[in-house]
């Protein structure tokens, strides 16, 4: 800030500007006012009276013989504003009865209160944010530096062993692969022999329980045919005694009846329910065994059998319906309809048991367990599909971040570019059950055994890397080695279409959104002031050639990439603010500026007090 150079200006032009409203301190030598004239700053050597300065008519074309008034367009008005900064405000804004400068002098007097004071305070307070704010910038610096330094000394202690810790945990990972294998083998052999106990098992309790079920069905079918027998019935006899048994017997059977649709229409299972009632309205024997029976016993059964007749008559039962020696009445019709129905039902019920038991359950359980197989195999086969398609993404994204060695840099330095690797990053991933597992196990323990060796083996050959790059590829990080501090780090800028990444020491990238990407350039070092970062031999550009990126560096509180640019066909431009480039003298510069402020704050308080008397 010049807030300090212009108050003294201010000061020791206070003779003649004074005199002259709204003059500019740097101005005043033209307003001397020597031989009674003055003379246009910028119109062509206009020479008017000096009395006509400010007579609130614009004479000069530039408008300088009014800078107090808002007579010219283009006049400009200074305002002092003695405790704050100083502006030049438009003509026209003079005398308009809005307060513009802080001290009022743009209205008339006594009009407006001075309030630089208070705007200088709110200043002050700024100025006192800022220096708390740049003081913690560079105590970053310092974290900078000495984080920096620290991984290199930690490099180059690592320098002289890594050679021999590589190859000893090269050798402590192989035996541990070859014991997790021996383990693995045995604990599939022990797994194998429970299968197979477990197998055995099963079959000796499967046969048991078959074997069971036979004894089960053959002492039930035994029962079965033993009752049939002693619960058949003797032919009803002829004569009066006959008719009265019959009449009891058709009593008893329509109450059986009234009683069988009751029980049907509570049971649980009505098929079986109603198989159950028909056999308690047939005769015994015919129908005891049910749907148990084949098909041929069945179709047997149902020749042999001839539904009892109601007419008291033995002989009866073994003629023709319609016989003209014995006539029929309606209810001997009806019972014969009504065994006819009840035949009927029961050959269906067997037909339909037979075929659930025999066929449709089998084929709606075999359906079922294929659905499932085929949704099971589906899943298997998405699941397989994602992780091949992470795997990819995984090995892109390593690629890219691996850069081809530069043909600069092998001309430059081919011992270096024919030993270094390409390095690639160390896989981060979490334990998974493949991985590690329970460690109470003798085979869980090797395996996270393993999986802490393989961890640590790939931290040694990264650190290799990091000896190769940092210790004899690249040797300028800055004053201090500061920028080193930015190794192995990226910064992204993202834009309305194209996201920018920058890898210090690495590469630059191009992104859009999160598909395609281009490398627009791979490391070549900073310029000479460390102010700029190149990157050189990108991607091939049709008709240009290799990509470029220019990284422009400035002070910043935070590690930061913005913008992002192409200003020319394949020449790419970002800014990245950084602690790193930040110095004390910054900080001195801030400090003083304060400094002054305060000093003045006594002086333009007497000043203020003297200009509103």
């Amino acid at each position: 800030m010049m807030l300090p150079l212009l108050l003294v200006a201010g000061l020791l032009s206070a003779g003649h500007g004074q005199s002259i409203r709204g003059l500019n301190p740097d101005l005043t030598p033209h307003y001397s006012g020597s031989g009674g004239t003055f003379t246009c700053i910028s119109g062509g050597g206009k020479v008017i009276p000096f009395s006509r300065v400010n007579d609130d008519y614009c004479d000069c074309p530039d408008g300088s013989d009014e800078p107090g008034t808002s007579a010219c367009h283009n006049g400009r008005f200074y305002c002092r504003n003695l405790g704050h900064e100083p502006r030049l405000l438009a003509s026209a804004f003079v005398d308009d009865g809005v307060c513009d400068c802080c001290d009022g002098a743009d209205e008339l007097k006594g009009k407006c209160q001075n309030t630089c004071l208070q705007a200088s305070a709110v200043h002050k307070e700024a100025l006192k944010d800022k220096i708390a704010q740049y003081e913690q910038t560079l105590a970053k610096k310092a974290e900078f530096i000495s984080s920096a330094r620290a991984f290199k000394e930690d490099l180059q202690r690592k320098e002289g062993t890594i050679e021999a810790d590589i190859a000893a945990k090269q050798q402590e990972v192989a035996g541990l692969k070859e014991e997790v294998a021996r383990l693995e083998a045995e604990e599939s052999a022990r797994r194998a022999e429970e299968e197979q106990q477990r197998a055995e098992q099963a079959a000796a309790e499967q046969a048991e329980a078959e074997r069971a079920a036979a004894e089960q069905a053959a002492a039930e079918q035994a029962q079965a045919e033993g009752g049939s027998g002693a619960a058949e019935q003797p032919e009803l006899s002829t004569g009066t005694e006959g008719g009265e048994a019959r009449e009891l017997q058709e009593e008893q059977a329509q109450t059986e009846e009234r009683e069988s649709v009751k029980s049907e229409q509570q049971a649980d299972e009505p098929a079986e329910t109603e198989e159950h009632h028909y056999d308690e309205h047939v005769p015994a024997g015919d129908y005891d065994r049910g749907v148990d029976m084949s098909d041929e016993d069945f179709q047997a059964q149902q020749q042999e059998y001839q539904p009892p007749r109601p007419d008291g008559h033995a002989a009866a039962a073994g003629r023709p319906r319609g016989s003209p020696s014995e006539p029929t009445s309606e209810w001997e019709d009806f019972m014969l309809f009504y065994e006819v129905v009840k035949q009927w039902a029961r050959t269906w019920i067997h037909l339909l048991s037979k075929v659930w038991k025999e066929g449709i359950r089998d084929a709606v359980l075999a359906h079922r367990e294929k659905l499932q197989q085929q949704m099971a195999a589906k899943f298997q086969r998405d699941a397989e599909e994602v992780e091949a398609m992470r795997a990819a993404a995984v090995a892109a994204l390593q690629a890219e971040m691996v850069p081809p060695a530069r043909q600069d840099d092998a001309a430059a330095q081919p011992e270096a570019a024919a030993t270094v690797p390409l390095r690639k990053p160390p896989r981060q991933r979490a334990r998974s059950s493949d991985t590690a597992t329970d460690s109470s196990t003798p085979l869980g323990t090797v395996r996270n055994r393993l999986y802490d060796a393989e961890r640590a083996l790939e931290q040694l050959q990264k650190d290799k890397q990091d000896i190769q790059t940092f210790l004899h590829i690249y040797t300028d990080f800055g004053p201090g080695d500061v920028f080193l501090s930015l190794a192995n780090k990226c910064f992204t800028s993202y834009q309305t279409r194209w996201n920018y990444e920058v890898c210090p020491f690495k590469q630059a990238v191009q992104r859009e959104g999160y598909s395609n990407s281009v490398t627009v350039g791979r490391w070549y070092g900073f310029s000479t002031d460390h102010k700029i970062m190149y990157f050189t031999g990108g991607d091939e550009c049709a008709g240009v050639g290799p990509r470029t990126m220019t990284v422009h560096m400035e002070c910043g509180h935070e590690n930061k990439l913005s913008d992002g640019e192409e200003p020319a066909t394949c020449q790419y431009s970002t800014k990245f603010a950084t602690p790193a480039l930040c110095g004390e003298e910054q900080l001195e510069d801030l400090r003083k500026q304060l400094h002054n402020l305060e000093a003045f704050e006594k002086e333009v308080q007497a000043l203020i007090a003297k200009d509103e008397l």
